[in-house]
């Protein structure tokens, strides 16, 4: 590790550019870096650091590159949506103007507890045509070789990229300067690669109840005191990322407060968290981004959480021709943040909180931004105001001055969201599949367009929230066109039914009337082969219309909410249903509750020519 004979090749080039303007400066500065130079931290670090001034050229010769944590930078992060804390980092793109970073095929290597790349308070940042890997995974992996129904055991031949100890009958994985006890599991099918059908019959209720672990040789581990309704099955993999609240510490890209970032071209072939956080981030593209396993590998995992995440940018975000494949989480999740209004100051000023551990420290907001004030209980805008100042008096307590006095509620509980922070988003040409939870999340007021694109999620397609009670994810959505996509087997997680696109803001049945949290979705032109039979769940919308759909049904799996009709509509205005056509057992029911201005064109192939009442009676009816 330590060997630097042959540590780099590193060139410096001053040239004059033609066009001095475009980069406020007459100078750039290259480096060209070769392989076999062992640690590579340190290099690193010496060009972000001392190049401050001028455009910073770095290319890599293709190879492998290997980045150690000892002489890494270190700094305390607030990452939303990840865990918080001091962090040591290679690339640190900090308070830098065009930087370009040229892997031409190259393969860096992280080991232990680092954070590959960050992004922050920088312009015109781009990256391309690299590989990122770590030495050791950051979850817990292994074929299920043998179970006992009845004794409630299962034995597990460990990966054997993965390193463990037992201690007290508890088993810690570890890596290079981590170790980690067990916690969040999942099991995979190991010849799909894929979430097992119904998985979470196999879900270890970990809260209280600790795995007991009995090595039975060198790499076969014997767990017992399972708190599932169904031991894994013999074959399938099982899957532990740890306890949550600890288990997301390491995302590969870390971009804040910057501004018109590319990454092109990247394989990301593992991550102790989201593979991509952004927050307060303008213009941010994705080309040929890709999560995923490395060809040949045999693991089931490759982000330890998201593929990508988007907290508050604006501008536009894109993603094009990118793959998302075995994420612990979602492919993309977009939105906005609600703060809690803990208590009113003074006419002017209102001290906030966050309702959720995981956004602590968020820089929320800033002078001049636009506020939009919320009834948490139905979610509905009640005021809009501009930020005259912000004060952080610590990551969980905010003071925010508007400009003109903010009225009484009354006693009613409020939110807030930031409205001057929201992207618009495209999405064409990618793929999402094999991976647990959701294909995209959407939550921004701005325009967005997903196209020609394929999603095979364990849950939902699409989904399209709002919620200021649990996760406190914003907003509203005023224009989303989904068209021209294929969705396959979604859905077969079992946990609760997973739509094809569920738009489902948490608002409590008594307030559903009072109105229209989102508006504008069109659903169209889409093909859908599936088991289950909900395909569209929509709530809250006005404006919504489906079209031109072929719908097909699969045998896949067996149906596991069999009963659920294929569209179901509740407390939604200006409907639209034309077009579409269904193939499979039966015949496909709509059905509308609480809806007013609905039309259903009739001869729709394969659709009952009567509504139904049939609601979801499985969740979101409290």
């Amino acid at each position: 590790m330590k060997s630097t004979n042959k540590f780099y090749i590193a060139v410096l080039i001053v040239t004059v550019l033609c066009n001095a303007c475009a980069f406020q400066s007459n100078k750039q500065e290259k480096y060209l870096i070769e392989p076999g130079g062992g640690d590579y931290t340190p290099k690193i670090f010496e060009i972000l650091k001392n190049t401050i001034e001028f455009p910073i050229y770095i290319e890599f010769k293709p190879g492998e590159y290997n980045f150690y944590p000892e002489t890494a930078y270190e700094k305390y992060l607030k990452v939303s949506n990840n865990d918080n804390g001091l962090r040591k980092i290679i690339f640190a793109i900090e308070n830098k103007q065009h930087v370009h970073i040229n892997g031409n095929g190259a393969t860096l290597k992280f080991h232990g507890s680092v954070i590959p790349f960050l992004v922050e308070n920088s312009d015109n940042v781009s990256i391309e045509n690299l590989n990122i890997e770590y030495d050791s995974p950051f979850d817990f992996e292994g074929i299920v070789v043998n179970n006992n129904e009845k004794d409630k055991t299962f034995d597990l031949k460990v990966h054997s990229e993965n390193s463990f100890r037992i201690k007290d009958d508890i088993l810690y994985f570890k890596g290079y300067d981590w170790e980690m006890g067990l916690g969040e599991n999942i099991v995979y099918n190991s010849k799909t690669k894929s979430p097992e059908y119904f998985t979470a019959k196999y879900e270890h209720d970990w809260h209280g109840h600790f795995l007991k672990a009995k090595a039975l040789d060198s790499s076969v581990v014997r767990f017992s005191n399972i708190h599932s309704a169904k031991v894994p099955p013999v074959g399938s993999i099982y899957v532990d990322k740890g306890p949550h609240g600890s288990n997301r510490n390491y995302p590969g890209f870390r971009i804040n407060k910057s501004k018109n970032v590319a990454l092109r071209n990247i394989n990301v072939y593992h991550s102790g968290a989201m593979a991509l956080i952004a927050e307060k981030t303008e213009n941010v593209s994705l080309y040929k981004f890709n999560v995923l396993l490395k060809q040949g590998s045999s693991r089931m995992i490759s982000a330890n959480a998201d593929a990508t995440h988007f907290i508050n940018c604006k501008g536009e975000i894109k993603f094009d021709s990118c793959r998302f494949e075995n994420m612990l989480d979602d492919a993309t999740n977009v939105h906005g943040t609600y703060m809690l209004c803990d208590k009113m100051i003074d006419s002017v000023t209102v001290a906030l909180k966050f309702g959720h551990f995981q956004q602590q420290g968020f820089d929320f907001a800033e002078k001049g931004d636009t506020l939009r004030f919320i009834d948490r209980a139905n979610i509905l805008q009640v005021f809009n105001g501009i930020v005259k100042k912000v004060e952080m008096v610590n990551e969980n307590y905010y003071l925010v001055s508007l400009q003109k006095a903010i009225p009484d509620f009354d006693g009613k509980e409020l939110a807030v969201e930031n409205i001057t922070w929201m992207p618009s988003v495209v999405l064409k040409n990618c793929s999402v599949k094999q991976n647990r939870a959701r294909s995209l999340l959407i939550s921004t007021s701005k325009s967005v367009l997903i196209e020609n694109s394929y999603f095979a999620s364990m849950m939902a397609g699409i989904r399209i929230c709002g919620d200021a009670n649990y996760w406190f994810e914003s907003g509203p959505v005023s224009s989303v066109i989904i068209r021209g996509n294929t969705f396959e087997d979604l859905g077969v997680g079992g946990h609760n039914p997973q739509a094809i696109l569920q738009i489902d803001p948490i608002i409590h049945k008594i307030h559903r009337k009072d109105g229209y949290y989102h508006k504008n979705i069109v659903f169209e032109n889409n093909t859908v082969k599936t088991f289950d039979p909900l395909i569209i769940y929509a709530l809250s919308v006005d404006g919504l219309i489906i079209r031109n759909n072929t719908i097909i049904q699969t045998n896949t799996f067996p149906q596991i909410f069999s009963e659920l009709s294929q569209f179901d509509i509740q407390n939604c205005i200006n409907v639209k249903i034309e077009g579409n056509v269904y193939k499979g057992d039966n015949e496909a029911t709509i059905s509308a509750i609480e809806c007013n201005n609905i039309a259903i064109k009739p001869l729709q192939k394969g659709f009952a020519k009567e509504t139904v009442k049939n609601p979801n009676k499985y969740f979101y009816q409290n």
